[in-house]
């Protein structure tokens, strides 16, 4: 159990040893674990080096063992920290090999991906390997079905990975994907929405890209553009942060601070969102459950309130005024 935090099975047992017994010489833990005194003195010295072990100041040396909740718990720590120096080092050596990548073959800063399985599988590497951020735009149709795409999203969630999302209003029109964008903002994922994405698009921890290319009649994405790091990669994270800028926050979004204080409801700022975002008449009362008459005469108060012209305008003006 110990091997990660450098000791091999002989010396864990002598550590184990060790804890269940009177301080030991080297001979006695050499008679226990039935090998040479040079033997045994090489894993008490190897025990007391990783801070798990101290020796008598008297002779013979005797050792006894140090409390492992302070012993290993100090182990743990150091090890971490050269791990987390090691990973420090990733996206210096990344960028050089990529460079390399580049300048020798640029072709193969793009590879293509061919037929689902493919393209899921390197899907699965790819969300298993992202740490700190997934980028996403998403409108019909889907890469992936429903079922596989909320386990891939769950675990990113659950990893502490952050998440956002930028869907066009395509998404919020059918009602399984809208309950599915629910679920995924009540996990964390950030959501916005657009009257339209220019493309499909995932990008993992800013350095690899996904980019779907065609589909097949199922909806499942037959052929996909697997983009390395690179400029071309950097400038589609750009892409995503402009459209971020200009997307409209859905479910569940929380007012900007402002000095004026509107008196909304949150059925109001939902449906402030939703006009945002473009939707149509038929989505927003699907959404919201409401008869087409009720959403009317809110649409017509909303605006008036907002002295907008427009049902668009209405959310944009919201937008500025920080209720949204």
């Amino acid at each position: 159990m110990l091997e990660s935090l450098g000791l091999d099975d002989p010396t864990e047992r002598a550590y184990r040893h060790l804890l269940a017994s009177p301080p030991l010489t080297a001979t006695e833990l050499a008679r226990h674990q039935s090998c040479g005194t040079a033997q045994a003195r090489r894993m008490l010295d190897e025990l007391v080096a990783a801070g798990l072990a101290v020796p008598s100041a008297g002779r013979p040396t005797r050792y006894a063992p140090v409390d492992p909740r302070i012993g290993l718990a100090a182990l743990i720590r150091a090890r971490r920290l050269e791990l987390e120096r090691a990973a420090a080092t990733l996206d210096a050596y990344g960028a050089e090999f990529n460079e390399r990548k580049l300048s020798s073959d640029p072709s193969r800063l793009v590879e293509i991906v061919e037929g689902p399985t493919a393209i899921t599988a390197w899907l699965t590497e790819l969300m298993a390997g992202a740490e700190h951020e997934v980028l996403c735009f998403d409108t019909p149709p889907y890469l992936t079905a429903d079922a596989s795409a909320l386990q891939f999203e769950e675990d990113l969630l659950a990893r502490g990975v952050r998440a956002r999302a930028i869907y066009s209003a395509q998404v919020l029109a059918i009602p399984e994907r809208a309950e599915l964008l629910q679920h995924l903002v009540l996990l964390g994922e950030q959501a916005r929405v657009l009257p339209h994405v220019p493309l499909k698009l995932l990008v993992f921890d800013r350095r690899d890209a996904l980019v779907p290319l065609t589909a097949g009649a199922d909806g499942l994405r037959s052929t996909a553009a697997l983009v390395h790091r690179s400029p071309l990669c950097d400038a589609l994270v750009e892409l995503f942060e402009a459209s971020w800028r200009q997307a409209t926050p859905v479910f569940g979004s929380q007012p900007q601070e402002t000095d004026e204080q509107p008196d909304l409801s949150e059925a109001d700022r939902a449906l402030l969102h939703l006009l945002h975002a473009g939707l149509k008449d038929e989505t927003i009362t699907r959404q919201l459950g409401l008869s087409e008459r009720t959403l009317r005469r809110r649409i017509a108060d909303l605006t008036t309130r907002l002295g907008a012209t427009s049902r668009f305008q209405a959310g944009a003006q919201a937008v500025r005024r920080g209720w949204l």
